[in-house]
């Protein structure tokens, strides 16, 4: 293959894949171009004659999926070099050093190359979506909302057998296709029959999932009890800030809880407003909030209205070095705090800059991006204690913002007794539905997960409450201001199979593979194929080799060219 075909091939799938993915047009994303995406760049690999090409081929395949997904990174206004152009540079170097992989998975037999190539894909995923530096978007699990019977095996193995299904699909058909473009040279006995097996094991796997998936669809489910709701999407810029457009804009959040409340056919347990609707820290302004805003205070609001509320405002965390988290409070009608949780997940480069405590680091950052501190992580991961109105009390955990697309603290979170989400986000900044879309795309795995529903409450977009089966129960348009009474049935707790074990899927994966490395490292031929690979770097290295760039570098030199010439 050619270097123009396996680009154009690359190009293919990444399109492809990011139609798949929720976007402008497609809300909630297509599952049919998320099963055949993978399909060119799988024929290209097989085609791959080097372990270089097979590497840049995945790198120009995440990178151009990073950029073509995620462009709405580019608006975040003077910010937008950085969050795309660096991200998707970023993307193009790691999925090079990992595609290294998918050369050798190519080389084993047809019966079980599918199966490496969709334990990779789903290794890099978790990859890409774990760590400090996580980013789980532009994942081929985004485009399989559709297929609700097939996505419940989440509560099992996470999304992680979600991808790595999709990937397992899109293998096969890749190979199929493969079989039937060769039908000249006998598809029954070259290509095809190989085949057989895979096709048969899937087929049976696919079975197997979708009746477990339609099992858990209709499985009935008594509710302890039904927890009312008022949750509140204010869409306000969040690019604009300002004391007195602050305080306008809570005046506004008010105005549209208080007709919520008034609508609810039942009086609520509790008001959700979303992750920036206290911009100046709760514990430390109280003052201000008991007389402002002029037409109706914060907190007489609140005594009025005698309903505990849920929102989002910085937490003072260390005061000798003026350090915040990002934070949520539960406040109680007469304006005591009731509990907080402080944001552990945060989106680096964006609330925090790594390594900042270093003078140096802060330096560098300051002059490059503008700045250099940021938010103080928090480390607890807790519930809250919710008391209701007809005497019980429901525990809730409260991921913020992008904390609801991480499986694994979701799962810490919920672990702690929870028997619901509710997640306070302001992911408004790009301005644009796909982002909105995309993170309900990567967050609305965690009720499946987990069991339980979720609730979101943003700025902009996308307010929904998801039960623990997928279906979106209520939902707010996006981009507009309004607010919404919800009744959320809660079930008693339990702990799903993936709650308990978390990553387990991809970790036996990347068990496999490096026992599948180590074979092949130890094999005989291995030793001949290094040398074959490497030769240009043992060359390289050689004292010849060396001798000779230094008297070229010397050659360079101006005296140097003298003194040879006079002499």
């Amino acid at each position: 293959m050619s270097v123009i075909s396996s680009f154009l091939a690359v190009l293919c799938s990444a399109v492809l894949l990011s139609l798949g993915i929720p976007n402008e047009y497609l809300h909630f994303g297509s599952a049919f171009f998320g099963i055949i995406a993978l399909i060119p760049l799988y024929t290209a690999f097989c085609s791959s004659p080097t372990r270089r090409r097979t590497a840049w081929m995945f790198g120009a395949m995440i990178a151009l999926t990073h950029l073509l997904s995620s462009f709405w990174l580019a608006y975040f206004e003077n910010f937008a070099v950085f969050t795309l152009g660096a991200s998707t540079v970023a993307y193009f170097f790691l999925g090079f050093l990992f595609g290294n992989w998918f050369y050798y998975a190519m080389k084993m037999p047809l019966s079980l190359r599918p199966f490496a190539f969709a334990g990779l894909w789903t290794l890099w995923e978790w990859f890409k979506g774990s760590g400090f530096v996580a980013y789980p978007w532009g994942s081929i699990s985004m485009t399989a909302l559709p297929l609700r019977p097939l996505i419940q095996i989440a509560d099992i193995t996470g999304v992680w057998g979600i991808t790595a299904l999709m990937a397992l699909i899109s293998a096969l058909l890749a190979e199929i296709v493969r079989a039937a473009m060769e039908v000249t040279a006998g598809f029954s006995k070259r290509h095809g029959r190989p085949l057989v097996r895979p096709l048969v094991f899937t087929a049976a796997l696919l079975l197997l999932v979708n009746g477990y998936g339609l099992f858990r669809m209709h499985e009935k489910k008594t509710p302890q009890q039904i927890l009312t709701l008022v949750l509140v999407q204010q869409n306000t810029d969040p690019w604009v800030s300002g004391l007195d457009l602050f305080f306008d804009n809570l005046h506004n959040n008010q105005e549209l809880t208080e007709k919520a409340v008034n609508e609810s056919p039942v009086r609520p347990d509790l008001i959700v407003w979303n992750e920036s609707s206290l911009a100046y820290g709760y514990d430390q302004f109280q003052d201000y909030y008991r007389r402002l805003p002029v037409d109706e205070s914060f907190t007489d609001f609140l005594q009025r209205m005698n309903i505990p509320i849920l929102t989002g405002s910085p937490l003072l965390q260390d005061a000798e070095r003026g350090k915040y988290s990002n934070s949520v409070y539960l406040i109680a009608p007469d304006g005591t705090v009731l509990d907080t949780y402080a944001k552990i997940q945060l989106i680096c480069f964006a609330e925090y800059i790594p390594f900042t405590d270093h003078p140096l680091v802060q330096r560098f950052f300051d002059s490059l991006v503008g700045f250099s501190s940021g938010w103080m992580p928090g480390k607890e991961y807790k519930t809250m204690k919710l008391p209701t109105q007809n005497g019980n009390t429901v525990r809730f955990a409260a991921p913020i913002c992008f904390e609801d697309a991480f499986p694994t603290l979701c799962a810490d979170l919920h672990n702690q007794n929870s028997t619901i989400l509710i997640n306070l986000t302001n992911d408004s900044w790009s301005k644009t539905a796909s982002a909105e879309y995309q993170h309900f795309a990567v967050a609305y795995f965690r009720a499946i997960e987990l069991r339980t529903p979720l609730v979101r409450s943003t700025n902009g977009g996308y307010t929904c409450v998801v039960d623990p089966v997928g279906n979106i129960t209520a939902s707010l348009p996006l981009f507009t201001s309004d607010a919404l009474s919800v009744s959320v049935p809660i079930y008693p707790y339990r702990r799903t199979l993936y709650a308990q074990l978390k990553d387990w899927l991809p970790a036996l994966f990347l068990v496999i593979a490096l026992i599948a490395a180590a074979a092949y490292r130890l094999s005989p031929a291995f030793l001949p194929k290094f040398e074959a690979d490497y030769e240009p770097v043992f060359a390289w290295l050689t004292p010849l080799a060396c001798k000779q760039r230094r008297q070229k570098k010397l050659l360079k030199k101006i005296w140097v060219r003298k003194r040879i010439h006079n002499s």
